[in-house]
């Protein structure tokens, strides 16, 4: 009786969602495509996670139980729905961007709405991707076969809601701290360049130091060497000198001693 109470709750809750979503997705009347699209895609991933949530609940008490396995082929054929749907928006944010390029005009506003486009697209890839890794694992089990992230789920970033238009000032703010970080990456990389040319001229200049000290040492073996040729010849000019005065003083000698031979004989 209780379960079939849940049941009838279930389609009571599902019929009023539903209802709820359409006033949701066009509020105010004049919602583009692109973004009720987007809308109703963040609708059905939070869905999916409900169900998901609820086939969980329903494997920890009744395992194996019909239930379970009907929630499960609903998860999986909401999941390949979710993913048709956001082919769609795919699709739709690459003809706006073709219709952009084409016209090869500036438009900063238009611009600046494809890349926010672009920006739901991979939010809504990223839920998808996030949606699958919770149904393998199936009450915390999850198949050899399949592959993991090694991070746990404390440590995954949370993702924005794709259906909350809020999303967009904070995709905003990222990409103004993520152009501030590329230009300071681009100022570290001029002061590297810069620091490297200064690597660069203090090696050359260090060659042309060491060219210097080597040429100054020639300098100074030369020096030495004539130093030393200059001592020898300023000796041997002095012998000569000695040899020629000797010369002289026995000439002297020998003139004084025939004028006093001359004498006494």
């Amino acid at each position: 009786m209780n379960s079939l109470l849940k049941r009838v709750d279930k389609i009571k809750k599902e019929t009023v969602d539903a209802n709820d979503k359409n006033k949701q997705l066009n509020a105010d009347g004049t919602t583009d495509a692109f973004t009720l699209l987007r809308r109703k895609i963040g609708l059905d991933i939070k869905g999916i996670r409900e169900l998901i949530k609820e086939r969980d609940e329903a494997e920890a008490t009744m395992p194996g139980s019909v239930r379970t396995v009907d929630l499960s082929h609903r998860i999986r054929v909401a999941i390949q729905e979710i993913k048709t749907e956001t082919q769609k928006l795919q699709r739709m944010y690459e003809k706006a961007q073709d219709r952009y390029n084409k016209k090869n005009k500036e438009n900063p506003e238009k611009l600046k709405d494809i890349e926010l486009q672009k920006e739901s697209c991979e939010l809504a890839w990223a839920h998808i991707k996030e949606l699958e890794n919770q149904n393998r694992k199936r009450g915390g089990e999850t198949s050899n076969f399949i592959p993991r992230d090694h991070q746990s789920s404390s440590t995954v970033k949370q993702l924005p809601d794709i259906d909350n238009d809020d999303f967009k000032e904070l995709l905003r703010n990222d990409k103004q701290i993520d152009n501030v970080l590329d230009k300071i990456q681009e100022n570290l990389k001029v002061t590297e360049n810069i620091a490297n040319e200064m690597g660069k001229t203090a090696k050359r200049q260090g060659v042309m130091l060491d060219n210097l000290n080597d040429k100054a040492d020639d300098l100074d073996t030369k020096l030495e060497n004539i130093n030393i040729r200059l001592a020898k010849m300023i000796k041997d000019v002095r012998k000569a000198d000695r040899f020629i005065i000797d010369v002289i003083l026995i000439c002297v000698l020998l003139g004084i001693g025939g004028f006093i031979y001359s004498l006494v004989k």
